[in-house]
């Protein structure tokens, strides 16, 4: 007969810890957070993204009124009665593309769905963008989420945000490891799709 002995940690830190559930439970995990609407950091002002709706507007009803007074020119005008973007009549078409094409770019749009909510899941998760790659605080040049405190430890469950259910996978804060496992999955899925669509198209 074996004596089984469980061995004692040496680190008081590792004793400390305890088994890992083998689900998610949202009653247990972290509560819900709001970010901020993004902001993109111009010099040192950090500049609201919504300001840049009305300056879109602005900019097609400028584009709008000069393309119409370009109409007016006789030059242009000879210009669209030389080529006026009519193509001849041609017989019907009643081949269209066969099923394996159709089949691989729905499977293309299908992954890269998922590809992209998981990857704005993983964003959620870090909510700011840098140049460098040591992401210090303070150099992003993008963030959806409040400034960094200085006064205080901030951690990056402190600094994820919540995303709608429909927007991410899987749609709850601060689970970028089930988002990478999502978010590469997909990629490997995606990858083996392109494979299949150049094997196909050169046979």
């Amino acid at each position: 007969m074996t004596d089984v002995r469980r061995e004692t940690p040496h680190d008081r830190v590792e004793a400390s810890l305890s088994a890992a559930d083998d689900r998610l439970r949202l009653s247990e995990w972290l509560p819900p957070q709001e970010g901020v609407v993004p902001r993109v950091r111009i010099g040192r002002r950090w500049i609201n993204v919504l300001w840049l709706l009305p300056l879109v507007v602005i900019l097609l009803i400028l584009g709008i009124a000069v393309a119409q007074q370009l109409r007016t020119m006789p030059e242009v005008q000879a210009f669209i009665t030389r080529y006026p973007g009519d193509t001849p009549s041609f017989s019907a078409v009643y081949t269209g593309f066969p099923l394996w094409l159709r089949l691989l770019h729905f499977f293309n749009f299908f992954f890269m769905m998922f590809i992209i909510r998981a990857g704005i899941q993983i964003l959620a998760d870090h909510p700011r963008l840098y140049w460098r790659r040591d992401c210090t605080p303070g150099t992003d040049w993008f963030r959806f989420q409040k400034a960094v405190p200085k006064d205080r430890i901030w951690t990056s469950k402190d600094d994820s945000v919540s995303i709608p259910k429909w927007l991410g996978i899987p749609g709850v804060r601060h689970s970028i490891g089930l988002a990478r496992w999502w978010h590469f999955s997909f990629d490997l899925l995606w990858v083996i799709n392109g494979i299949a669509f150049y094997v196909l198209l050169f046979t």
